[in-house]
């Protein structure tokens, strides 16, 4: 996206996420944790687009992106009645083997709960390696490039429309 937009990296590890209580006061009610969650949401609501990408740990997401996900797409944004609605997201799963597919999957139905707009590419941008030596991978390369270049694409497509509101039916 070098050029095209101004990206902001959020690196989990370097953020305290504590764990759901499960009180499920958040029902009601932004979730009362004191941590920097609620930074971070702030963040996604100010973006135009959000990409999810969890290193995988374990065959599963890693548990502090997982604490990440229950506290803010339950905690945060469903007492706000998902606020991320209509924004375009995009899932990149980083691992070294197995359970791919179903961590990708897991971040869709998040990205669906909140009713954002999910772009693919054709094929999930899973890097099968570890974190830093993932770019070798070609094919998920291009998956992640193709990916990037469709939420430009629809993001740009959404805001010209929102600018030309004419109403679709009479």
């Amino acid at each position: 996206m070098q050029g095209r937009a101004a990206c902001e990296f959020v690196y989990l590890s370097e953020h305290d996420i504590q764990y759901c209580d499960a009180d499920n006061k958040c029902q009601n009610r932004v979730c009362q944790l004191t941590d920097s969650v609620s930074d971070i949401a702030g963040s996604m609501l100010r973006a135009d687009g959000i990409i999810y990408m969890p290193v995988m740990h374990a065959y599963g997401t890693n548990s502090r992106f997982q604490a990440f996900l229950e506290r803010v797409g339950y905690g945060f944004f469903r007492p706000l009645k998902r606020p991320l609605r209509d924004k375009v997201a995009g899932v990149v799963v980083v691992g070294r083997r197995y359970g791919h597919t179903s961590v990708y999957t897991q971040i869709v139905l998040n990205v669906l709960l909140n009713k954002m707009l999910l772009i693919g590419s054709g094929f999930p941008p899973t890097f099968f390696g570890m974190l830093g030596k993932a770019t070798h991978d070609q094919e998920a390369m291009e998956s992640l490039t193709d990916m990037l270049d469709r939420m430009e694409e629809l993001h740009h497509k959404l805001e010209y429309a929102k600018v030309d509101a004419t109403p679709m039916y009479a």
